[in-house]
């Protein structure tokens, strides 16, 4: 399969401690061990890899991979993970989040094995001639985007990099769900009493702005 099929997570050994993960390497994590099938994503964080278990369950997974940082708090992937692992915790199921699979801590950087999901939104917009969506099927991606940004704000999160990149639709049989995606620069926007703080500053117009962007239908 193509990497442009997914949207976007020094080794010499098998076990790779480096940053330079090689296709076909395998890489142990704290239930499995996992082998690395192509990198599929790359951003200042790291890069996100396409990997299969093995003893392979039939199934493949995106393996997320982050440099290790001085300071632990400025992680993106562990802010990631804390989210990740908040949604899964809620009663009811979350449909529009992906899971954690599996996780590791090496010398020099930390990963999270999680579910696998296919292409983004902004890559299916940009197959299409025009790029743009019919209006029935904006609107049922628009819901389901609002779904997902309303069950991150229940949680007291705000995701704060709300773009067509950062959603992205599942694999088979899961292609009608769309999932949210990359919480890294994710803040919490509640207090220890579940009570709202202040805003740092006003933006008028935001979302309004953001929507237009996202959702361009044809005349």
């Amino acid at each position: 399969m193509s990497a442009s099929k997914y949207a976007k997570i020094t080794t010499s050994a098998d076990d790779g401690d480096g940053m330079d993960i090689e296709p076909g390497q395998f890489v142990s994590c704290k239930t499995a061990k996992y082998v690395v099938d192509e990198k599929i994503g790359q951003g200042g964080y790291g890069a996100v890899y396409r990997v299969h278990a093995d003893p392979s369950d039939g199934k493949e997974y995106a393996m997320k991979v982050e440099q290790k940082l001085e300071r632990r708090e400025h992680s993106k992937l562990n802010m990631e993970m804390h989210i990740l692992k908040l949604m899964a915790s809620q009663p009811v199921e979350n449909s529009h989040f992906t899971k954690i699979i599996d996780r590791a801590k090496k010398d020099n950087f930390f990963l999270i094995v999680m579910t696998l999901v296919g292409e983004s939104l902004a890559d299916l917009k940009r197959e299409r001639s025009p790029p743009v969506f019919s209006i029935r099927t904006g609107f049922g991606v628009a819901i389901q985007c609002l779904e997902c940004i309303q069950e991150l704000h229940k949680v007291g999160f705000i995701h704060r990099d709300i773009k067509p990149g950062n959603f992205a639709i599942g694999l088979p049989p899961k292609t009608h769900v769309i999932y949210i995606l990359d919480f890294g620069i994710a803040r919490k926007f509640t207090n220890e009493n579940n009570v709202v703080k202040g805003p740092r500053c006003q933006v008028s117009g935001f979302t309004f702005h953001i929507l237009l962007g996202f959702f361009k239908f044809p005349p």
